[in-house]
């Protein structure tokens, strides 16, 4: 549906990665947070929220994180909570 011109805005949801992966990642590849941070296009204060767990990002925002990091967004993700089967 198209957004009348005086609405505001859609915005994009968003994600949050696991920070456990994303620091060890960046941490496996000795890159400072700085450095990651330029490369995925965001502030340093941003990417050290998200590897606090503090907050998320838009898709755009992961996959250039992810690019980063040399790796697949879904390699950053937490993992799928383990079912309770018998």
């Amino acid at each position: 549906m198209p957004q009348h011109a005086d609405a505001p805005p859609r915005r994009l949801p968003q994600i949050h990665l696991d920070p456990i992966k994303v620091r060890r990642r960046r941490f496996e590849l000795g890159l400072y947070l700085t450095t990651v941070a330029k490369n995925a296009e965001i502030s340093k204060g941003h990417l050290s929220m998200i590897e606090n767990g503090r907050r998320g990002g838009t898709a755009p925002v992961l996959a250039r994180i992810a690019k980063a990091l040399g790796c697949q967004i879904s390699d950053l993700l937490p993992d799928a909570p383990k079912s309770a089967v018998s």
